[in-house]
C-alpha cells in the first residue's frame, strides 16, 4: 500500500505549484501499535524520505553546491476521494517525524493519525457502494523547510507542497484497524438513544452480537447483514418471525403489551426474513431463477440500525427475566423427549 507524495517547490504569492522537485514522502503502511495523541488511540502512518535520483544542489557561478532540506513546520492531511470531500481525522508529525531530504533515505518514522468515531462513520458512509473494494484517500503534505549548504550554513527559506490521490487501504486490514480502535456503532445511531439505554449491558451485548451485520454492511453486502440481523433475533427466540414464538416468553406481562412486544420482535425478524434470506416465491429473472428481493444500500443501513434497538429491547427483558427462556427438551433413557 506504499503512497508517494511527490514535493515540488511552490512558487512565492501563487498556489501554483513549482515544476521542481525536491524530493518524496513515502507512506509505508498503517499499523496500530496501541499510540496516543492527548489520551486519544491514533494509527501509526509509516513514512519514509526519499532523495532524488540527481542530488539536491544550488547553482553558483560554474559551480554545483549540494544542499539538504529540513523543515520548519509540516502538515499532512487525508481526505475521502468523493465530492465534496472531506478531512478524515488529524495528522500530528513529531519533530522526529519531519524528515529531511538530502542524498540519502530517510527514516522511517511514525506520523499518529487520529480518526475519532465521526470520521470513521463519515469514511464508511462513503465506501457503501464500492463493495469489498479498498478504502481510497488522498493524502496531501505542506510545509516551509530550510535550504542548507553541505556545511549547515542556510541558504535559502522555501514552501514545498505534494498530494498523491491513491492512498488505499484494504478492507480486511481496515476492519482489523478498526476493531484495534476499538469501534463499534456509528456515533449517529448512538446519538439516538438515551443514557439509560447506552448504560445499560443489553446495549453492549447488542453491539457485540451485530458486529457481523455491520461489518456485512460495511462490505456493501446488505442482504447477508439482514441475514446477520435474522440470526442475532433467533438466538433469543425461535422462530424468530412468530409473533407466538416471542409471546410464549412474554408471559410476565399483560395480554395487550405481550402481544405489541410479539408483534414488534417478529415484525423485525420477519422483514429479514422476507427480504434479507428469501428469495421470491414466484418472480422469476430471464434464466427462470427465482429473485431476490429489491434491497437498496440505504434500506439496509436504516434496518441494521434499527435492529441495534430492537434487540437491545429483547435482551434488556431477557436480562430482567421478562423474556424467558424456554427451557431445553429433556430426554428419558432411550432417547426419548419427555413432555414438561
Amino acid at each position: 500500500m506504499t503512497t508517494d507524495v511527490t514535493l515540488r517547490l511552490v512558487n512565492p504569492g501563487s498556489q501554483q505549484d513549482d515544476t521542481t522537485v525536491v524530493g518524496y514522502l513515502s507512506i509505508r503502511d498503517v499499523q496500530f501499535s496501541g499510540q496516543t495523541y492527548e489520551s486519544q488511540s491514533c494509527l501509526d502512518l509509516n513514512v519514509e524520505s526519499h532523495p532524488l535520483a540527481v542530488p539536491l544542489h544550488i547553482e553558483k557561478g560554474n559551480s554545483k553546491l549540494p544542499i539538504f532540506l529540513s523543515w520548519l513546520q509540516l502538515e499532512a492531511h487525508i481526505w475521502t476521494q468523493s465530492s465534496p470531500r472531506h478531512e478524515i481525522g488529524t495528522v500530528h508529525i513529531e519533530q522526529k517525524g519531519m524528515l529531511p531530504f538530502g542524498a540519502t533515505r530517510e527514516g522511517p518514522a511514525n506520523w499518529l493519525w487520529e480518526i475519532l468515531p465521526e470520521d470513521v462513520e463519515l469514511v464508511e458512509s462513503t465506501h457503501s457502494h464500492q463493495a469489498n473494494s479498498p478504502f481510497r484517500f488522498m493524502c496531501e503534505v505542506k510545509g516551509i523547510a530550510k535550504v542548507h549548504l553541505a556545511n549547515g550554513d542556510l541558504s535559502d527559506v522555501v514552501f514545498l507542497r505534494g498530494s498523491n490521490p491513491l492512498f488505499t487501504i484494504e478492507l480486511s486490514h481496515w476492519e482489523r484497524l478498526m476493531q484495534s480502535l476499538e469501534y463499534k456503532l456509528p456515533p449517529s445511531h448512538e446519538s439516538l438513544a438515551g443514557l439509560s439505554s447506552l448504560q445499560h449491558p443489553s446495549w453492549t451485548d447488542t453491539t457485540k452480537l451485530l458486529d457481523d451485520a455491520r461489518a456485512h454492511l460495511r462490505a456493501g453486502e446488505d442482504y447477508d447483514a439482514l441475514r446477520s440481523c435474522l440470526s442475532t433475533l433467533e438466538s433469543l427466540v425461535t422462530p424468530p418471525y412468530q409473533a407466538d414464538a416471542w409471546k410464549k416468553q412474554l408471559t410476565a406481562f399483560p395480554n395487550q403489551k405481550a402481544n405489541g412486544l410479539a408483534e414488534l420482535f417478529s415484525g423485525m425478524a420477519t422483514y429479514c426474513n422476507k427480504v434479507g434470506h428469501h428469495l421470491s416465491r414466484r418472480e422469476r429473472d430471464d434464466d427462470g431463477n427465482l429473485q431476490q428481493m429489491p434491497l437498496d444500500h440505504w434500506e439496509a443501513d436504516l434496518v441494521v440500525g434499527a435492529a441495534q434497538f430492537v434487540t437491545a429491547y429483547a435482551i434488556r427483558l431477557r436480562l430482567a427475566g421478562l423474556l424467558t427462556d424456554v427451557p431445553a427438551p429433556t430426554t428419558d433413557a432411550q432417547g426419548e423427549t419427555v413432555s414438561a
